[in-house]
């Protein structure tokens, strides 16, 4: 059976030359990566696509790195996905520059010796594939000449060089060394996930590369991750953890709200907490990675109920999210009662609204209070309040919060700065607010770094400083999704441009 390399990631490696190849790896991007991440979301798990196509920096590029850095992604990867048009890519026995990374990789890869005049890409497919098929799941893919040839005539027409520069074999020399990788790729077909010698179109290629990554996923990888006939709280749960799993990767600058966290949780008189700060600054991040920690250092003795307003089926109506937690506050006392898990029914329950909503705050009260007889703290965290749908505008302010919570009960919610009114509340009830800043600068760089590192990229020492530099980049959102514009970014020499574009955006 696979396994991950890494228990909460899946990583799969892209390998293709830089010129020509573009389309594919937008539409592969934009169309089809959301998909797939939403399904390694779904096991709990993030999925990272390493793309070289940019983020080795000038200082690795300079001191020969390229050839290493491109292999030991490959060796972090759990899929390999490979894919050619007419150029062959960077090669050349003769070129001193390369043949210094050759140099440089042997200690790590001796086997590189034997294949000096091969180009970058075709060592990306040796070692993802061709030198043990099988090993590592590879599905690779050469597109038909008959497409090169009309994006060249195209740009011909057009008198753009660098078009017919992209859609152009190197050479004679290079094409025959094309046709001996295609020969072997074809000869070892049977021992990887597909091999397609002539897709039409990039899009086709990119619809085949999708269903080929979700078949895998689905049937091989995650299948240890597989839950059959999940009951209606499971699947709300596989929600919210896939949640919980997205913002938990990588979280920079919160170490002391954690820490504040910790200490209002271990106090003899723990108060409940108001997490506020404007919005996109990381209140969720900091939840998500506060509640890992929870779970895996203090199992025995907390019980974490969260609930992720609006990122669920029905997590923004009052009553399912009172229901819900109700339901896992029992999930757990039944394994005490009975010795295993067993799902709770709702019997009986108000035909009137407002006394569904009562019943359901008691039943909380009354679960929440069996869950501390056994010995257990039951921590609620109920983030984003503000997004919660409005139920009438005579209903008192956070009536479905109970003012009655047993003294043992900890409480944690979070909303944002805007939301003056249930953060005037709940300064009334006496929650102790905790007050997110926004990032400072070498926090800025510390997340960069550990982002684009997690897709196998750098920048330049002056393209963190331009991210970095921006006002706007101190909202972690903001960031993050800069960030992730430029992964998927397919332009190495116009990568400049596109940060200053993204920058500039700002507002």
């Amino acid at each position: 059976m696979s396994k991950l390399h890494n228990p909460r990631i899946v990583k799969i490696f892209f390998s293709s030359p830089f010129g020509g190849m573009e389309e594919e790896r937008e539409e592969l991007t934009r169309r089809y990566f959301p998909s797939i991440q939403h399904l390694c979301n779904s096991y709990g798990l993030q999925f990272v696509a390493v793309d070289m196509r940019w983020g080795i920096t000038s200082e690795s590029s300079d001191k020969a790195q390229v050839i290493n850095i491109c292999l030991h992604e490959i060796d972090r990867s759990d899929m390999f996905v490979g894919f050619f048009g007419q150029r062959y890519g960077w090669h050349g026995s003769d070129d001193a520059g390369l043949q210094k990374n050759f140099g440089n990789a042997l200690p790590n890869y001796p086997w590189l010796d034997n294949v000096r005049d091969k180009s970058v890409t075709e060592l990306e497919f040796l070692h993802g594939f061709l030198n043990n098929p099988g090993v590592i799941p590879a599905t690779l893919y050469f597109r038909d000449k008959s497409y090169d040839d009309m994006m060249c005539e195209e740009g011909k027409n057009k008198g753009d060089k660098k078009q017919v520069f992209k859609y152009s074999a190197e050479s004679e020399h290079s094409t025959q060394l094309m046709n001996d990788l295609k020969h072997r790729v074809l000869q070892h077909k049977e021992q990887s996930l597909g091999v397609y010698m002539d897709y039409k179109t990039p899009a086709e290629a990119a619809k085949i590369m999708y269903d080929t990554i979700m078949s895998y996923l689905k049937d091989t990888l995650l299948v240890n991750y597989s839950t059959q006939q999940l009951s209606i709280r499971a699947e709300l749960k596989l929600q919210h953890d896939a949640f919980l799993a997205s913002r938990d990767d990588i979280y920079i600058g919160g170490e002391m709200y954690l820490q504040q966290l910790n200490d209002e949780l271990s106090s003899e008189n723990n108060r409940h907490i108001l997490l506020t700060g404007e919005a996109g600054c990381g209140k969720s991040a900091l939840l998500c990675n506060w509640i890992n920690t929870l779970k895996q250092q203090h199992h025995d003795n907390y019980v974490v109920i969260y609930h992720f307003i609006g990122f669920a089926e029905g997590s923004t109506d009052v009553t399912r999210m009172l229901m819900r937690m109700v339901e896992e506050c029992m999930y757990v006392v039944s394994k005490f009662i009975d010795g295993e898990p067993t799902e709770m029914t709702w019997d009986n329950l108000p035909d009137d609204e407002d006394e569904v909503t009562r019943y359901v705050m008691n039943t909380l009260i009354s679960s929440l209070e069996k869950l501390i007889t056994y010995g257990k703290t039951p921590i609620l965290v109920f983030d984003g309040i503000e997004k919660l749908l409005k139920v009438s505008n005579i209903k008192k302010v956070l009536f479905w919060l109970p003012t009655n919570l047993p003294s043992s009960c900890f409480t944690v919610v979070s909303t944002k700065l805007s939301d003056i009114i249930n953060i005037d509340e709940l300064k009334t009830r006496n929650y102790t607010t905790i007050h997110i800043e926004t990032l400072g600068k070498e926090n800025k760089r510390d997340l960069c770094v550990k982002v684009l590192k997690k897709s196998g990229k750098e920048l330049s020492t002056e393209q963190l400083d331009c991210i970095v530099s921006a006002s706007m980049t101190r909202n972690p959102l903001f960031l993050r999704v800069t960030l992730s514009e430029l992964v998927s970014f397919g332009y190495f020499r116009l990568l400049d441009k596109k940060i200053s574009s993204l920058i500039s955006s700002e507002r």
